[in-house]
Formats: C-alpha cells, structure tokens, sequence
C-alpha cells in the first residue's frame, strides 16, 4: 500500500522512507519531531515499524494547552479538533466521562480527575462505530491528557491493518532473547 495517509505517512513505510532522524525510544517504536506533511497542533509524533512490516502506528502528540480547574481550554481544543477528525472519518464514539466513585467528580475538579487517570476523554473511529475508514486503517483514537493540573494535551493515534501482524514480530523478536 503506497496511499498516502495521516501526516504525508503510509502502511508499511520503511525508517529510510520516513526520513528525518528518528529516535529510537523501543520496542519498534521512534520519536520524530517532524514528519513529511506535519500539522501546527502536534509537537512531536512516535512511529511504530518493524524490519518486516514496516510503518504500523502513528501517534501524534500534541502542543500544551494550558487550561483552568474546569478543563474549559482543553475541552475547547478536544471539541475543534473532533468536528475536524468526524467530518474526514464520519461516526465514532465519544467517550467522555469520570469514574464511579472518584473524589474527583466535581466540575471544577476535572483537570485533576484527569491527571490521576480517574477520567477519560476521547473518541474512537472504527468500523464497530459507523466510521468511514480506509481499508487500510483499522481505527483511529483521539483523547485529551493532563500533564499537570493546569496543563494538558491531544494526542491522536492512527493504527493500520499490518499492527497486528507488526506486534506479533516485535513480540518474537523480544522473545527471543529469552
């Protein structure tokens, strides 16, 4: 599959095809601060590919947002940025919620109920939730995340057809150590 996907990348992309100076971080996967088609957005992005499969994964890490204790500038940024993904990919899931029973469950706690990993926002793109993806994609995750009280970001994941095939060889490869 040569079609050009998300960021200028496509499945199956060699290191050597992505080009710039990746950073190995493991485990098949590399840091990059620029790809061949960036958006203003995200700051820096990490790649999964493997020796036979090649480019597998993509996520992109988004620019700090700063916010207030409501989350209400993240909130902003996650809305905007949704209509973007749904007019290109169509339906998904929106998964927007706090935990039973979290003592973070006040409005003007959902900043810290995020950075202790008590709330979720996000949303999902598959075939499971009416999206309209490429064959070569089997979905995509887009969720809000807290650095710190006040400071949050987006990241958003792309995941192609060959990732499982991918896992399963970065799983033998590490397995063969044993």
């Amino acid at each position: 599959m040569n079609e050009i996907g998300p960021f200028g990348l496509w499945m199956g992309m060699t290191l050597e095809e992505i080009g710039g100076s990746p950073q190995e971080l493991g485990h098949g996967k590399y840091g990059l601060l620029t790809v061949p088609k960036p958006h203003s957005a995200f700051e820096a992005y990490v790649v999964q590919v493997t020796p036979t499969f090649g480019l597998s994964w993509i996520k992109a890490i988004g620019r700090d947002i700063q916010t207030d204790a409501f989350g209400t500038r993240l909130q902003y940024a996650f809305d905007n940025f949704e209509k973007k993904l749904t007019s290109t990919y169509g339906a998904g899931k929106i998964i927007d919620g706090v935990i039973p029973e979290s003592i973070w469950s006040e409005p003007k706690d959902w900043m810290m109920s995020l950075l202790k990993g008590e709330r979720v926002l996000g949303k999902l793109w598959s075939e499971d939730y009416g999206s309209s993806l490429p064959d070569w994609l089997t979905n995509i995750v887009f969720c809000a995340y807290a650095r710190e009280e006040n400071i949050a970001y987006l990241a958003l994941e792309y995941t192609f057809t060959n990732n499982e095939a991918a896992e399963a060889e970065l799983t033998e490869a590490e397995d063969e150590a044993l």
